[in-house]
């Protein structure tokens, strides 16, 4: 019953996208690929009419003209003269196809994958962080970044197709017309019966690839945990590996049905499509129509009816092939709606517009509250204020709220309720990019990427000219002992993704790399969000009194659970279920006796250090 309904639900979405529209999709790819590369499409299109033409002069019209040839008399130079004529034709085809298959075509590719999916990444990088916390949003952008390229190569190859389809059609059929235009009417008929069969089969289909999509991901997802170096010891040192297979058994079993059911619905509109429109209308029907036209009516020459017969069966496949090409355009139309619908999105976070080149004053909240979709309220009622130079904590226990914090400071979300001021300026009139370059970050799920040290500091392609800075910024972070040991210093690469020698480094060296980065950007705010986790507690404060220290004239935010750092801020916040329900200095804190004093006392055996 669950299946039926998530059909009829799928039926109704698909049947909202048009005819029409599939096709003004297909058309909205092909105009991409034309603005890619118009000079590779010309040639393409050019070439597969040809094609078609050189096709029909071989196979048929080659038959008529050499049996006129003998029952008429022609001399032997004209047979000759004819054949080097075909010859020719042949020979520039062979040439022309070797060049578009081995050289054209696959540099086409290249370019049109790489423009369609730096389009979708440029799409992706600009939309709201909170299109990420809606699954159907990330299954679309998972599925349009899969699909584009694919996409498009199977668009064009169907054209090309269509092209090379129709242009034979073309030509002979303005050969059955001049010969016996009532065979045209055989030829319609089965192209309708066809035509119908295919375009009720690529709906279908999608259905079932849509159907499919949610539960080959999540097998997908199963197969990555048992490759990616991230869970094999996991995998090795606990049992999950049995319940993981477990469950990757239990989606492919959801498989089945589903293609089973589909599958029938397919091979039956298949059978109806081809065996009876084209094995019984056009082999047997006509075949006895021309036999009774030419032995009967003698209404044609031996040349003529050969040519005819002949030209059936490549008519016959050409059209049963157009019949079937043009639903497949329908149903690539289906998938880049998807596609066009990703692309079209509009951020719900808009740009003021304001560049906002002033010196940094104030960070100020004025009653701020936030929720991530329809959950409660993660914030309620934040009322914070941070000035040039200050040394800001926020501290608080897990899901206490602190990182949503960071992220509405740093304008990766909008605020529900309240108010964001830099500068006593609602940093919603700010240009999102030029407000965030005041800030330098680390979270506390950092990434370390697949390139070199120097490029993971600069989090760009570092050149001879960084190197100074960059080295700089891995001394201030703690890392040069660890650099010392490594033979190529900061060109040495991370991670052994791509490269054999790559080095992996220990979570408390990478965090160092991570924390080199706001040592290198040269930001007025410095915002740590736990980035030094997975430090000791004593590593941890010495690391974050090295970080205050170089960066005295910045202000800092610290975000932490931990509280090893603490005594050295100027303020702190201490957030509960969203709320602040505390702030001052350390000492303040203290003598306050309150929930800061009792989560410090706690956690003080780990930093008796600091008392």
């Amino acid at each position: 019953m669950m299946q039926n309904r998530h059909e009829k639900k799928q039926k109704l979405q698909t049947e909202k996208i048009g005819l029409g529209r599939c096709y003004r999709n297909v058309f909205f790819m092909l105009g991409k690929a034309a603005r890619f590369l118009p000079g590779y499409i010309a040639v393409f299109c050019l070439f597969q009419i040809y094609c078609a033409i050189q096709v029909f002069f071989e196979f048929t019209y080659t038959v008529k003209i050499l049996l006129d040839f003998i029952t008429e008399g022609a001399s032997y130079r004209q047979a000759v003269a004819y054949l080097l004529l075909m010859f020719a034709l042949v020979l520039i085809k062979l040439v022309w196809a070797a060049w578009m298959e081995n050289a054209a075509t696959p540099r086409a590719k290249e370019i049109l994958h790489r423009s369609l999916r730096m389009e979708l990444y440029q799409k992706a990088a600009g939309l709201d962080l909170e299109r990420y916390d809606d699954p159907n949003y990330y299954n679309e952008f998972v599925w349009s970044v899969n699909e584009a390229a694919n996409r498009m190569d199977l668009i064009l190859e169907d054209i090309g197709f269509l092209l090379n389809k129709g242009a034979y059609i073309l030509i002979s059929g303005a050969f059955f017309i001049a010969l016996d235009s009532f065979s045209i009417f055989f030829i319609l008929l089965s192209l309708s019966v066809t035509l119908l069969m295919n375009s009720y089969m690529g709906r279908i289909q999608f259905l079932r690839d849509t159907e499919l999509k949610p539960v080959e991901r999540k097998r997908s997802y199963f197969g990555r945990i048992f490759y990616l170096n991230d869970y094999a010891k996991e995998i090795r040192l606990n049992p999950v590996a049995d319940r993981l297979k477990k469950e990757f058994s239990d989606t492919n079993k959801k498989v089945y049905p589903i293609v089973e059911r589909y599958g029938k619905k397919i091979a039956a509109a298949d059978f109806i499509g081809d065996y009876f429109a084209n094995d019984i209308l056009i082999n047997a029907v006509y075949l006895g129509y021309l036999i009774y036209q030419t032995v009967v009516k003698e209404a044609f020459r031996y040349g003529s009816t050969m040519a005819l017969y002949q030209n059936s069966a490549g008519l016959k496949h050409s059209l049963n092939d157009l019949a079937k090409a043009l639903p497949r355009l329908e149903q690539h139309g289906l998938y880049v709606e998807k596609i066009r619908t990703f692309l079209a999105a509009e951020s719900k976070m808009q740009s003021g517009g304001y560049s906002g080149d002033e010196t940094f004053e104030t960070l100020t909240l004025n009653n701020v509250s936030f929720a991530y979709g329809k959950d409660r309220e993660t914030l309620h009622q934040i009322n914070l204020s941070v000035s040039a130079g200050e040394k800001i904590a926020v501290v608080g226990y897990n899901g206490a709220g602190k990182s949503t914090l960071i992220k509405l400071l740093l304008r990766l979300y909008d605020v529900k309720e309240g108010s964001i001021l830099l500068n006593g300026r609602d940093i919603r009139t700010y240009d999102p990019n030029c407000y965030r370059s005041l800030f330098a970050t680390i979270f506390q799920d950092y990434r370390i990427f697949a390139s070199s040290i120097a490029d993971n500091v600069k989090m760009d392609v570092a050149g001879d000219g960084d190197r100074e800075e960059i080295e700089r910024a891995l001394h201030l972070s703690g890392f040069s002992e660890r650099l010392h040991t490594l033979s190529n210093g900061i060109n040495t690469r991370l991670t052994r993704e791509f490269e054999e020698d790559g080095v992996n480094l220990s979570g408390g060296e990478a965090q160092k790399v991570a924390i080199a980065r706001t040592f290198y950007q040269y930001r007025p705010i410095i915002i740590l969000d736990e980035p030094s986790s997975a430090l000791d507690p004593i590593s941890e404060y010495q690391l974050n009194q090295t970080m205050l220290n170089a960066a005295k004239d910045k202000t800092v935010l610290f975000i932490s659970h931990r509280l090893s750092s603490t005594v050295l801020a100027d303020r702190i916040y201490m957030l509960e279920k969203g709320r602040i329900v505390e702030s001052g200095s350390h000492q303040e804190l203290m003598n306050l006796g309150g929930k800061y004093a009792q989560m410090f006392q706690l956690q003080s055996e780990k930093y008796h250090m600091l008392k």
